[in-house]
């Protein structure tokens, strides 16, 4: 594989962490635009232009030797019909016959595609003139996420003030942007629980996911967050779209959330007056039907035992406990997972 010039991170990698404090508006966007300012232009080119070289690089024509990410790893080896560990394991295979390998491939085809690159940030070790970010459709219309943010601070106006940034998740597939009103609200019953409404921005500018903004909600006494059920107020497709027709929908998502946090609230109230006779069988019927749940089976036993509390909330809490050591994109899925659960009627004994 090509482990010398592979990037493991981006360059606000160090984004890439939950913010107890949280962190301004303005704060995130300075950084979302300072890692927009290292795209280079995006390259629409014959397949059969690229080179693979033998330490481990793309010639990308118009930018030069170019380090593939994770990601953009995987999507050449589905383009290439390449199944890259197995067959470039370096104690199968030397570095030129892998090259030649990729290059006869690159040969033969006859597609073109959108090559995504940018450059390095002064931070990280270069390797190479470029980071190749992604392969996409000639089609693909990135919406960057500087582009939403810009959108969103219009849509948002005086209301800035009122929200932080409390987990911010970058990597070189996705990114998640999570932001929650300042103001706590309380879903104890027993004893005080506090949370906060937000939504979380979840994006792609490498052609893992569309653009979508979710109702979430975050715990403080752990740091827990939750997609709330049902809560897509915005989606939009990598593709060209008419002038304003993201601002105007985006604008129209953002009125909806005080509705939609109402409703979760609600929502998690009845979660938490739903007992559950039996915890610990109800978490491992869930594990073992769910395979999403299945890696971090241990994790949700655990975090059980850490908070107990013997209803579908419970069960929940659990589960997004577990999640939080998940990486983002696998995170998110159980978060959304933890939200439809939330959602369902009483639960006779563990049924699901």
């Amino acid at each position: 594989m090509f482990a010398a010039t592979e990037v493991r991170s981006v360059p606000i990698a160090a984004l890439s962490t939950t913010l107890l404090s949280g962190q301004t508006f303005e704060a995130v966007m300075g950084k979302v635009s300072a890692n927009s300012a290292l795209a280079l232009p995006d390259q629409v080119l014959p397949i059969s232009r690229l080179h693979a070289t033998d330490d481990g690089f793309i010639d990308v024509p118009g930018v030069g030797l170019a380090s593939l990410t994770q990601w953009s790893r995987r999507q050449l080896a589905g383009i290439l019909g390449i199944r890259w560990d197995r067959w470039f394991s370096e104690d199968l295979v030397v570095p030129a016959d892998r090259a030649a390998e990729i290059n006869l491939r690159f040969s033969h085809s006859s597609d073109s595609l959108k090559i995504r690159t940018r450059g390095w940030a002064a931070d990280e070790e270069a390797k190479g003139e470029a980071v190749l970010r992604a392969f996409v459709s000639p089609t693909y219309a990135p919406i960057d996420d500087l582009y939403v943010f810009e959108a969103l601070k219009s849509a948002l106006g005086d209301r800035l003030q009122e929200l932080c940034f409390v987990r911010l998740d970058v990597t070189d597939e996705s990114s998640q942007y999570a932001a929650v009103n300042r103001e706590d609200i309380d879903l104890g019953i027993a004893k005080p629980d506090h949370h906060r409404n937000g939504f979380l921005i979840a994006n792609s500018e490498t052609g893992s996911r569309s653009l979508t903004v979710l109702v979430w909600i975050w715990r403080l006494v752990c740091t827990n967050g939750l997609v709330a059920p049902e809560s897509q107020v915005f989606r939009m497709i990598h593709r060209r779209q008419k002038s304003g027709v993201m601002q105007e929908r985006l604008a129209r998502a953002v009125r909806l959330l005080p509705e939609y946090w109402q409703r979760t609230e609600m929502t998690l109230r009845h979660a938490r007056q739903d007992a559950v006779t039996d915890p610990h069988a109800a978490l491992e019927v869930m594990v073992t039907a769910h395979p999403q749940l299945r890696p971090i089976a241990e994790s949700v036993y655990e975090a059980y035992e850490q908070d107990p509390e013997p209803n579908r909330f419970g069960l929940i809490q659990a589960i997004t406990r577990a999640a939080q050591a998940l990486r983002p994109e696998d995170r998110l899925t159980v978060e959304e997972f933890a939200g439809r659960i939330a959602s369902r009627a009483p639960m006779p004994e563990v049924t699901f």
